[in-house]
């Protein structure tokens, strides 16, 4: 019996590139977060702003990273995973956001020195 063989054609021809790495934007986001939070509390000590201008300054910041990302890290980045830049880290966005606006606000509330 003759033997029948066939080849597998080179796997790196037919292999999808990669994902995409996010979590130096997740990372970038949490940093900005902070940075969001520090200025909503530094305006509101400055300015004696609301709570509406921390709100704006966090979804400002948040769409600086999103545009920010999209036209720098992710320009060639498939139709199908540019939802993923907007959506990567939006929770760990608003909940440090949050965190370091509460926290410093209480510390300032407590009369401890910022």
């Amino acid at each position: 019996m003759a033997s029948t063989k066939i080849s597998k054609p080179d796997s790196s021809a037919t292999s999808p590139l990669p994902p995409a790495a996010f979590d130096k934007l997740y990372w970038f986001r949490i940093g900005c977060a902070v940075i969001a939070g520090v200025a909503t509390e530094g305006l509101e000590v400055a300015f004696g702003t609301d709570w509406s201008v921390g709100v704006s300054i966090a979804i400002g910041m948040y769409l600086v990273t999103y545009y920010g990302a999209l036209f720098t890290w992710y320009r060639g980045l498939p139709k199908q995973q540019q939802g993923k830049v907007y959506t990567t880290g939006v929770g760990g966005f608003a909940l440090v956001f949050l965190f370091t606006w509460m926290l410093l606000f209480t510390m300032r509330t407590a009369g401890l020195p910022l």
